[in-house]
């Protein structure tokens, strides 16, 4: 077994493509904050997705798309990225058959949890920006309430799934407990996009919606804490208060950068003749700089912004709420194949005729199948690269007319860590107290 387990070491590092080499670009430009570059090279690479990754391009551009104020590209990527979502959540049975045969890779990207939770979002911030309040923030907003079933759905079927692989292998192969998940079907939901529902239905005058969005939001703030970053109920206590006539800006900062996955890799393992090896995604890293936000206007104005929400913290723990079933999956998968390898072997060793030719046998099959196992077994870490690591929001009340304004990123300390472009505020007085200005400022770090 040492003789194997040095083979599989040399085995293990995979090829580095052109494919894995844009998006690592892509990552390197996002920490520099060109959005510009990156919504070229995408624009460039387009077609290098095809159709089992096109669901990253669409991420990565509406998200780059929106950190550029091009709220009109945002919407219609997103909306292409959350019907695909749709689409391949019902994948046919070539695509299933793929991931259990091969590796999650080899099926179409299908967007983790909390991807799909942050495209209503961020369609949610580009229309609020867009001045699209009734009948586009509100369509998204309506949008965000029923996600949390449709990802629960998603989770049971593939539950079933892995119950009904499982009968397939012998169950000792299997960890105990790899179902088990505290949490199984339930889903950190998105202050930040509960907050945006909030004020959506305030301006809308939909006092009763609004209502109920506030209050939900105090209850996850609530039954999420430590998951969604140190969110304070206070800052946001008394949003079902707020009239539509008491506030026409709402200020959110975007900062930082999400987590992103590697590959945490196990074995090879011992079990029964054969090795068993696979390979999990995890959610790892994220930077996020800012300790608080302000919104500053020009004639000194200051309005803090609160924090609502660690993007990063939410991500990984859905994802972490997946990882058994990604587990169990992989660990089926993988022993399938060495098993298979086994028995081919065997079959070899009991064809040959003189006990040399059979020891031959034994060893070149076996370090076959370990081969062919370590070479297929490839954790999937596809992932939206552009998605921020946390948020900030605020309400403010401008009187008619243009004002300057801009948003800053705060130290600890209370130091100005970086300061936004100042950007015109124009209340039109026409609008009454359906008015309201949206800024929306990113910072990478």
């Amino acid at each position: 077994m040492g003789s194997l387990l040095v083979f599989a070491a040399a085995v293990l590092p995979g090829c580095v493509t052109r494919f894995d080499r844009h998006r690592a670009d892509l990552a390197g430009l996002h920490a520099q904050g060109r959005y510009d570059l990156a919504a070229a090279q995408l624009d460039a690479e387009r077609e290098r997705y095809g159709d089992n990754d096109m669901l990253l391009w669409w991420l990565d551009r509406g998200a780059v798309a929106l950190a550029l104020g091009d709220t009109q590209t945002t919407i219609e990527t997103l909306e292409k990225a959350e019907a695909r979502m749709d689409i391949v959540r019902e994948s046919g049975a070539a695509d299933e058959a793929a991931k259990w045969l091969l590796n999650d890779t080899a099926a179409p990207y299908i967007g983790e949890p909390y991807e799909d939770l942050y495209v209503n979002v961020f369609k949610l911030l580009a229309q609020l920006e867009a001045g699209r309040i009734d009948g586009g923030a509100t369509v998204e907003a309506r949008r965000m309430a029923g996600k949390a079933d449709v990802l629960r759905d998603r989770y049971l079927k593939l539950e079933a799934a892995v119950r009904r692989e499982s009968a397939k292998v012998d169950a000792r192969a299997l960890p105990g407990g790899v179902l088990a998940a505290d949490s199984a079907g339930r889903f950190v939901e998105s202050p930040l996009g509960t907050y945006l529902t909030a004020v959506t239905f305030m301006k809308t005058g939909e006092t009763s919606m609004q209502d109920v969005a506030a209050r939900r939001l105090l209850t996850i703030i609530g039954a999420q804490r430590g998951l969604i970053g140190p969110v304070r109920e206070q800052d946001f206590a008394s949003l079902a208060d707020v009239r539509r006539g008491d506030v026409n800006v709402l200020a959110v900062a975007l900062s930082g950068r999400g987590p992103r996955k590697e590959a945490r890799r196990f074995g090879p393992i011992p079990v029964f003749e054969w090795p068993v090896y696979y390979e999990l995604p995890e959610l790892v890293g994220g930077v996020a700089e800012a300790a608080g936000a302000r919104l500053v206007f020009d004639d000194g104005t200051a309005v803090p912004l609160a924090l609502v929400e660690d993007l990063r913290a939410v991500a990984t723990e859905n994802h972490r709420r997946q990882l058994p079933l990604i587990q169990a999956r992989a660990i089926i998968r993988s022993t399938a194949k060495a098993a298979a390898s086994y028995a081919l072997t065997r079959t070899w060793q009991a064809n040959s005729k003189r006990g040399s030719e059979r020891a031959i046998a034994g060893l070149v099959g076996t370090l076959a199948g370990l081969a062919f196992v370590t070479l297929t077994e490839k954790a999937d870490l596809r992932c939206w690269t552009f998605l921020p690591a946390q948020a900030h929001v605020g309400l403010a009340k401008a009187p008619p007319g243009e004002h300057n304004a801009r948003i800053e990123y705060l130290s600890a300390t209370g130091a100005t860590l970086f300061a936004g472009p100042w950007r015109t505020v124009a209340i039109d007085p026409r609008a009454g107290d359906g008015a309201l200005v949206t800024l929306i400022e990113h910072w990478w770090r």
